[in-house]
């Protein structure tokens, strides 16, 4: 009697066990409570191993690295001002003008990368932005 109690016991922890590891957290935070902070992409994008797809405000300089090659770009600008982007070169040297636009502006631009390495994209604006490589 004593062994048919333990092994209900055990199968009861073991339950117990299960249920809390298959419990779904990923949209609870560690209050336990639906999280609804998430940040949203400015647009739909695909899966790459280079896009830059977080949204960001006002001016900012990004390391981003690419490889050899045609390059193709999602330039998307929310705003009333002034919106440049640029790629270029560690060394300063301007590989191409991204968009150089005022208003709002949701575009797609061809650059061709010279080398695999590391680049700067570098944006000025007040408004809110996303770039990413296609």
């Amino acid at each position: 009697m004593k062994n048919h109690i333990k092994t209900a016991f055990s199968l009861l922890i073991l339950a117990v066990i299960l249920i809390a590891c298959n419990s779904d957290k990923s949209d609870k935070d560690k209050t336990g409570k639906q999280n609804t902070n998430k940040q949203k992409d400015t647009v739909q994008i695909g899966k790459d191993q280079y896009r830059i797809a977080e949204q960001f405000t006002g001016s900012k300089n990004q390391i981003i690295d690419l490889i050899k090659g045609p390059a193709n770009f999602v330039i998307v600008h929310q705003g009333q001002g002034t919106f440049t982007a640029r790629l270029m070169t560690a060394e300063g040297d301007i590989i191409g003008v991204l968009a150089e636009v005022t208003g709002d502006f949701n575009g797609k631009k061809k650059v061709e990368v010279p080398e695999t390495r590391a680049y700067i994209l570098d944006v000025k604006t007040d408004g809110v932005w996303s770039v990413y490589r296609e």
